[in-house]
């Protein structure tokens, strides 16, 4: 009896111990089932992290924590993007374009994956792939305004220029606000000589953004090109507001909105901007004829004639500059100065006929008719509807 009882004793600390062994067994699996999709939801959670990190240009961070992260879940396809997005920032554009590959091939609605893939093949110019992997991009998130625009600049630069303008015409269907839409078109426009078409679609934007520098610029050269001076100048005058001065930019905007200031007759103002400039380009002879005929529209004839001079000081011999100063001394009542400075333009091909009309002009001042007469003849010949001609017939609201 005590012999059974002993058994039975030993039966049952085996079978717990079996028990417990498959319990303990149970508790691991379950254990590292468990360590594994946090490790997973870990590596997920990061990926806006690294995704900001990239963003601001912090790369070796974000590469120290995409080592540990892909380790984790090799299989998340967005770690694949970040990687390749690390690759092609450095230079490595064959292991950016793998990585944006298997980020596909792991999930192949990944919107982003397509897009980039196509934006490789659009650097190298393969339009068809990138057409294709932009498109398919688009497919999924139609919504999408970056899609629309890459779709729409390979359309361009495939000549399918119809195509291009309806893809983002449909684009703004969904968002008819967004920016980034509305500039493309602009810029399709403008780039097909649709300039007044361009302006339309900018002044909407700016309608709807407000004064946004991105609107502004190409809205400033868009009125250039139509010769809308005081348009144009209105717009360089508010994208310099938000220029940082003394920066190569606001440099380029303050010129463009000096030569559009004095093509728009605000002299005062195009002389401001110029004066500011030669502080920057001392030795610019572009700035300094600037200034002389903007102190020529001034009627400050002193102030033209020292900023005519110096410009030949640094470009000698420019008729420009010789056309400005011999105006200058006509205006300044020094005739037979004047007359010497036309006489050194008298053989231009563009200035010529100008030359010869303000000899006559100098001619007449001093009472020899017959030689004003004779330099009136050769303008005439020359360019008998000579716009400079016309220009300072105005400018002085004198007829012959």
């Amino acid at each position: 009896m005590k012999k059974l009882k002993h058994v039975t004793v030993i039966l049952v600390i085996c079978t717990m111990a079996v028990i417990l062994t498959g319990c303990n067994d149970a508790y691991a699996n379950k254990k590292q089932g468990m360590e594994t999709r946090w490790e997973k939801s870990a590596a997920s959670a990061k990926i806006p992290v690294m995704e900001d990190l990239i963003d601001r240009g912090q790369i070796e961070e974000a590469k120290k924590m995409l080592a540990k992260s892909l380790p984790e879940d090799p299989q998340l396809p967005q770690l694949h993007l970040l990687s390749g997005r690390i690759h092609f920032i450095e230079g490595r554009t064959e292991q950016a374009r793998q990585d944006f590959h298997k980020a596909v091939e792991l999930d192949s609605t990944l919107a982003e994956g397509w897009h980039l893939l196509g934006s490789l093949a659009m650097m190298e110019k393969d339009y068809d792939l990138a057409l294709a992997q932009y498109n398919k991009a688009l497919e999924l998130l139609p919504a999408n305004a970056d899609y629309r625009v890459g779709v729409s600049e390979v359309l361009l630069e495939q000549g399918q220029i119809d195509e291009a303008r309806e893809t983002l015409r449909k684009g703004l269907q969904y968002q008819p606000r967004n920016l980034d839409l509305l500039l493309t078109l602009a810029q399709l426009n403008q780039q097909l000589g649709e300039v007044q078409q361009a302006i339309e679609v900018y002044e909407q934007a700016q309608l709807m953004h407000g004064n946004d520098a991105r609107v502004l610029e190409p809205s400033g050269y868009a009125y250039v090109a139509l010769r809308r001076w005081s348009k144009a100048a209105e717009k360089f005058e508010e994208l310099l507001i938000q220029c940082e001065p003394e920066t190569t930019h606001y440099n380029v905007v303050l010129r463009s909105l000096a030569m559009c200031s004095f093509n728009a007759e605000n002299y005062d103002r195009a002389l401001t901007c110029y004066d500011r400039l030669s502080v920057v380009y001392r030795d610019d002879p572009e700035i300094w004829i600037g200034m002389a005929q903007s102190a020529l529209g001034l009627d400050d004839m002193t102030r033209a004639v020292y900023c005519a001079n110096r410009v030949l000081k640094f470009k000698s011999g420019w008729a420009k500059a010789y056309a400005v100063l011999g105006s200058a001394l006509y205006l300044k009542a020094d005739y037979e100065r004047s007359l010497d400075t036309f006489d050194k333009i008298t053989t231009d091909d563009e200035y010529a006929a100008f030359a010869w009309f303000m000899t006559g002009r100098c001619y007449r001042q001093l009472g020899q008719t017959i030689q004003a007469n004779s330099a009136f003849e050769r303008a005439e010949q020359l360019d008998p509807d000579n716009e400079l001609i016309t220009m300072f017939l105005k400018r002085t609201l004198q007829s012959l």
